[in-house]
């Protein structure tokens, strides 16, 4: 390669024609060659120049550095430099997020699932080169009204990711607070009323199931029980003499596969008493649907699996053009039945409200449905309750059951 000397420094035509500069140590200090000779210590630049001009640029620079007294080492500068991208890249929203993630090992694998899909299809399509700092609360904004016309869910889900990712990067100190401050964003709104059968209806619903649903409908119907829990169940879970059922564990999908897991909270796991005729009917559904050994699941699928909700929902009335010939498909499972008491609308998980409403009918208190429904909370207890026209005309009437003949009395006003 060919050289050039000049006053500081020396700059180097490489035989791929790009330039190499170096200078020698400014302080005089030595290194010992591979022969054991002394040598002078030279600094090289940490990468080739295009031309001679940028090479000699380079060598103008650090001449600058070392005449004001701040030149350090340009490879330990290089060093820095390298780490402080490293840092910088470890604090884009993508890398953060998903080493978040990856710190949850308390997460469910149906819950980390959920997760890794908001991360990875909602947020880091957003937000991932971005560095945490510069995530402010009218990104997050325009970001959260850029999914106004999706799925609620899907937004709402993301944003408490969202939210709870910003959290920890505060708590981290790597941002000075969390930019995720809209009201109710974690929340989705209600595109329909929820159903809620009558009693009356919940057995006209069970009868039309297919047998061996039956008892798995009412379990859900009056005991609350949510569809993955009830399809767990296995026999050591029931006592028929004492009329319970003991909620271990619940149906989850994770990576593909339909697995058996511990309930999402503590309070999940719970003992509810079953009504008589619950317990009947299970009483029924064992003596004509024989469960083999303590561990055999109580409501298993065609395959001796758990049991999937296609196959309980089974499928809707259809048309099937095949050529030339057209074939009108009844419906059946679930879908029949519901049509069958007239209640096309309804939605198997509305059997978990059923149960709240009529336990609440029945009296039960508010900390009563919570252990029932297996809420960690008293609200969410509430929210599933819900009133119904006949019940409410019931308690109308009751209010003056009473009061006979006598006229009310008038308010008085008091100062």
């Amino acid at each position: 390669m060919a050289r050039r000397r000049r006053g500081f420094g020396s700059i180097f035509v490489e035989r791929s024609g790009r330039y190499r500069a170096r200078y020698a140590d400014p302080e005089g200090r030595t290194r010992v060659t591979k022969h054991g000779n002394t040598a002078p210590l030279l600094h090289r630049a940490p990468h080739t120049f295009d031309t001679r001009e940028d090479a000699e640029a380079w060598l103008t620079d650090e001449r600058r550095l070392i005449s004001s007294g701040r030149w350090s080492p340009p490879a330990s500068r290089h060093k820095a430099a390298l780490a402080a991208e490293t840092e910088e890249e470890r604090n884009t929203f993508a890398s953060y997020a998903r080493a978040w993630l990856a710190g949850r090992h308390e997460l469910r694998a149906s819950t980390k699932a959920s997760y890794t899909t908001a991360i990875e299809r909602h947020l880091i399509p957003a937000f991932g080169e971005t560095l945490l700092p510069d995530i402010t609360v009218s990104s997050v904004r325009a970001w959260f009204a850029s999914y106004e016309d999706r799925t609620p869910t899907a937004r709402a889900h993301a944003y408490q990711v969202l939210g709870a990712i910003m959290a920890q990067a505060e708590d981290d100190e790597l941002i000075a607070r969390s930019p995720v401050r809209i009201k109710a964003g974690g929340r989705s709104r209600v595109r329909r009323e929820p159903e809620v059968l009558t009693r009356a209806e919940l057995f006209a619903l069970a009868d039309a199931m297919p047998e061996k649903h039956r008892a798995l409908t009412l379990i859900c119907g009056l005991c609350g029980l949510r569809f993955g829990e009830a399809v767990a169940l296995r026999r050591r879970d029931v006592d028929l003499e004492d009329g319970t059922i003991t909620v271990a564990r619940t149906a989850i999908r994770a990576d593909g596969k339909k697995i058996a897991g511990p309930p999402k909270t503590a309070a999940g796991k719970r003992t509810v008493a079953m009504p008589p005729s619950v317990v009947k009917a299970l009483r029924e559904h064992l003596r004509d649907q024989p469960v083999s050994g303590r561990n055999a699941l109580v409501f298993p699928g065609a395959n001796g699996e758990l049991l999937a909700p296609t196959a309980l929902y089974g499928r809707a009335a259809r048309i099937e053009r095949r050529g030339r010939k057209t074939y009108v498909k009844k419906a059946y499972g679930f879908f029949a039945a519901r049509e069958a008491i007239g209640r096309p609308d309804l939605n198997w998980h509305d059997l978990r409200r059923t149960a709240a409403t009529l336990g609440a009918q029945a009296g039960a208190t508010v900390r009563e449905m919570q252990h029932r429904l297996g809420h960690a909370t008293g609200d969410m207890a509430l929210y599933y309750q819900r009133a119904t026209g006949d019940r409410d005309r019931a308690v109308a009437e009751a209010m003056d059951a009473d009061s006979g003949d006598r006229k009310p009395t008038p308010l008085r006003r008091t100062e």
